[in-house]
């Protein structure tokens, strides 16, 4: 790409621009569509957006049992949605997992937690073909979960016993033999577990209490 801007302000290089809640995640983009979550009166929402001219579609509340207090640099808002190209993933730590179709119908939800990390969650659901994964690192239960993306029935949960708090997202890797594998780092040690079966492969030591880093996949 060439020609592209360097200069951005509230009337320089802007398409568009739309008021929206605060919140920690990171927007997500698929297609036409951009998803972001968000929280407004103690109340936790998922917002897509049209890419084109910023326009909200649809705004949908998530249910929220609890509140959890967590510390004033974190939010209740904190993993960034995962899509399909369809459908839109999201995950609040005072709930768990939900799933919306095109028009913002919810197509079913998964109950997690409540959770003890004292400065909450910091890891986004992250998609392998029709699984929907997430990892839970918290000070004690911590756990990875898969999910069948399509219905929201569980495949798998494996605990992460030596797993405190936590805040990196998982990575998928291919390992020689083209076995499938999903990467997590966290306490002390990253960590391969099978795709398929949650079962742990491998794991290697060296990494410090409290990891934020995503790992990053080169051949």
């Amino acid at each position: 790409e060439v020609n592209l801007p360097v200069v951005f302000g509230p009337s320089t290089n802007v398409v568009w621009k739309t008021a929206l809640p605060p919140g920690h995640s990171s927007p997500s983009i698929a297609g036409d569509r951009i998803y972001v979550t968000a929280h407004e009166n103690e109340k936790l929402y998922t917002f897509a957006l049209n890419r084109a001219d910023g326009k909200v579609l649809w705004r949908r509340e998530a249910p929220r049992p609890r509140k959890h207090e967590i510390h004033k640099t974190n939010s209740p808002v904190s993993a960034s949605p995962v899509s399909d190209g369809r459908n839109v993933y999201v995950f609040f730590a005072d709930f768990g997992l939900l799933s919306y179709g095109p028009d913002g119908n919810e197509l079913w939800r998964i109950p997690l937690g409540p959770f003890n990390n004292p400065f909450g969650h910091g890891s986004s659901p992250i998609l392998a073909g029709d699984m929907l994964l997430m990892v839970c690192d918290q000070d004690t239960n911590s756990f990875l979960i898969a999910v069948d993306k399509k219905s929201g029935k569980q495949l798998w949960r494996t605990e992460r016993p030596l797993a405190q708090r936590g805040y990196a997202t998982p990575v998928l890797y291919t390992n020689p033999a083209g076995q499938q594998q999903v990467i997590v780092t966290g306490s002390y040690r990253m960590t391969g577990y099978d795709l398929r079966t949650g079962k742990q492969q491998w794991f290697l030591r060296g990494l410090p209490w409290q990891i934020k880093p995503t790992p990053v996949v080169d051949n």
